[in-house]
């Protein structure tokens, strides 16, 4: 086969591995943002 195969074949496993990592972070930081707010309700409301 080409070699310019082998390089896009490379480069697109390279970038469909850094957006999948791109989304798991964004969906981890959506759950500690939730997470937090429900601290946050907690502790204002132990402190009312």
């Amino acid at each position: 086969m080409d070699k310019l195969f082998y390089l896009f074949l490379a480069y697109s496993i390279i970038w469909g591995l850094i957006f999948g990592y791109s989304l798991r972070l964004g969906k981890r930081q959506v759950e500690s943002q939730q997470e937090l707010d429900l601290l946050k309700e907690l502790i204002s409301s132990k402190s009312s």
